[in-house]
């Protein structure tokens, strides 16, 4: 507990761990006064209805002391809808505060996932970055922030419970260590145990439950054309059965200590009877003490039962406590001055490979404003391995990059991100509309810009033909327009950003002869007028418009 105590402080930041310990406060305070107004429920009933109650309250003013009135009842009521107003607010106020903490969890996660390194995004299953970001800051909120409020604050009335017992009866307090302490731990040691084997099947087993059903609606196509849904259904419904079975048995587990608890309760009743039977002593006080005893187990039972089920759940979820202490993503660094724009760049003596598969050996280029260059080579010849070095998403074994004269290493390369456009051989499509597409931005930054694009890009045809224009939606992966169309946005979303470093992967091999030409012309003007531009492809008639060219068949 003290553990998870000091793990959860070092994820909250300052403004959160304060409004942590004055919810905590306020919690404790509600449940205290919960007690006090049960108490006072009682006193009341005994004031309407036992004469003697009245001589006790002579202090109160004649309209309260007076049985025959109600107004003592009437402002009770009052008071009793106050404090549960009160309780609503601290309760919405914590049901506030933890999905505060997770969505700023989930958005530092996804500023994680966005700066880590390219291996991550090339190697680790989208499944995977999907509940890191959206799942496990929730899991972490609901079950360890919140479980433990609620155990601090059931802990502390407990302990309110227990003094006030000590001070009545302190045997009865031993009583009920020695009846109700052995049923507590040997049940969270059993939840314990059991729970350690069902957190491991919860997380793996939904995790690649999403991997299946992200397979599956990417598989659509597939599926059909090579009758293989069965497949991708039996193998998503097989993964979230054991999950959903280890889930919903974690559920029915948290029933099992009330009622363990419970029967060790009764089990004391039953012995306190037999003392009294016994001995023959069935005084007052004896039976004063019965009373106290239940009285007092059915106030620790639910204590007991919520800490152990909370304990439980926490040991479950244990693992979304130690994703989270991946912690606010680290600051960008603002010291010194932003390098200017790329002047020239130069790879001198690379060499890089994928396992004992050699891909580049000694390869020097120099890139200088005014290059067309058009690279080719049979596929795994390390064409789109060249881009990703030269984008910093890979670092070569040996050799070095030069940009604007300076050796520069791979992870600093990004600070030179703004002044380079590229685009992908894989086309990427946001669900939303094509002006969001191209820019994406919210709104278009530079209108004029975004026309001239569109309009080299040869999609003023496109949004012409759609009533929306512009704004008409592109659905999820581009799956509602042609190949075709997906590349004339690609090129848009490159042209639009106007970079002086231009990186383009095959990008017409989805496009006719005559838009290819129409595309190859520009992009020779823009050379001309300063920009540095490479590009991948097989076509020898787009490398004839290039001014040079670079066959890497030729790399030994």
């Amino acid at each position: 507990m003290k553990r998870t105590l000091q793990n959860i402080l070092r994820v909250l930041n300052a403004k959160e761990k304060n409004r942590f310990f004055l919810l905590l406060a306020l919690d404790l305070l509600i449940n205290i006064t919960d007690i006090v107004f049960l108490a006072g429920l009682i006193w009341i009933i005994q004031f309407y209805i036992q004469p003697e109650q009245a001589s006790r309250l002579s202090f109160l003013p004649d309209p309260l002391a007076n049985r025959d009135s109600v107004i003592f009842i009437a402002l009770f009521v009052l008071l009793f809808t106050i404090k549960n107003w009160a309780a609503y607010l601290v309760s919405r106020a914590q049901f506030r505060f933890t999905s505060g903490v997770a969505i700023r969890l989930s958005g530092y996660a996804l500023t994680n996932y966005q700066r880590a390194p390219f291996h991550e995004f090339i190697n680790t299953d989208s499944s995977v970055h999907l509940r890191n970001i959206c799942f496990r800051p929730f899991d972490f909120c609901q079950y360890i922030l919140s479980g433990t409020q609620q155990i601090i604050t059931q802990l502390s009335l407990m302990l309110i419970t227990v003094i006030a017992i000590l001070l009545f009866n302190a045997k009865l307090f031993f009583l009920l260590l020695l009846i109700l302490l052995p049923p507590v731990v040997a049940v969270f040691w059993f939840m314990k145990k059991k729970l350690a084997i069902t957190r491991r099947n919860i997380q793996e087993h939904n995790e690649r439950s999403f991997r299946y059903v992200l397979d599956a609606l990417k598989g659509w196509v597939e599926g059909n054309i090579y009758a293989r849904n069965d497949f991708f259904q039996r193998r998503f419904v097989r993964a979230r059965k054991i999950f959903s079975v280890h889930l919903f048995d974690s559920f029915a587990l948290q029933s099992m200590p009330g009622r363990v608890i419970e029967i060790f309760a009764v089990l004391g009743l039953f012995i306190l009877v037999v003392i009294i039977k016994w001995t023959g002593n069935a005084d007052h006080s004896m039976l004063v003490t019965v009373g106290a005893f239940m009285a007092a187990a059915y106030k620790i039972i639910p204590g007991m039962v919520k800490i152990v089920n909370l304990g439980g759940q926490m040991k479950a979820y244990e693992f979304s406590l130690d994703e989270t202490e991946e912690r606010e993503p680290a600051v960008a660094k603002t010291a010194g001055n932003p390098p200017g724009t790329i002047h020239s760049v130069e790879l001198r003596d690379i060499h890089f490979q994928y396992g004992d598969q050699k891909v580049l050996q000694n390869f020097s280029l120099t890139i200088q404003p005014g290059d067309f260059i058009g690279i080719s080579g049979i596929s795994g010849k390390g064409k789109t391995t060249l881009f990703n070095l030269l984008l910093g998403f890979l670092e070569p074994a040996r050799g070095s990059i030069y940009i604007n004269g300076e050796a520069i290493k791979s992870r600093d390369i990004k600070d030179y991100w703004p002044w380079v456009a590229y685009v992908r051989q894989q086309g990427f499509f946001i669900h939303d509309t094509m002006m969001r597409n191209i820019t994406l931005e919210e709104e278009a930054g530079d209108q004029q810009k975004l026309a001239d694009a569109i309009l080299v890009a040869g999609l003023d045809k496109l949004s012409s033909v759609f009533p929306e224009g512009i704004e008409k939606v592109i659905t999820e992966n581009g799956k509602n327009i042609s190949g075709g169309q997906q590349q004339r946005i690609a090129l848009a979303r490159a042209l639009y950003k106007d970079a002086p470093f231009m990186l383009l992967d095959e990008p017409f091999n989805e496009l006719d002869e005559d838009a290819t030409l129409t595309l190859l012309h520009h992009f020779k003007k823009l050379a001309a007028s300063g920009k540095a531009i490479l590009m991948i492809t097989h076509d020898k008639k787009s490398l004839s418009f290039c001014t040079k060219t670079i066959s890497l068949d030729e790399q030994e």
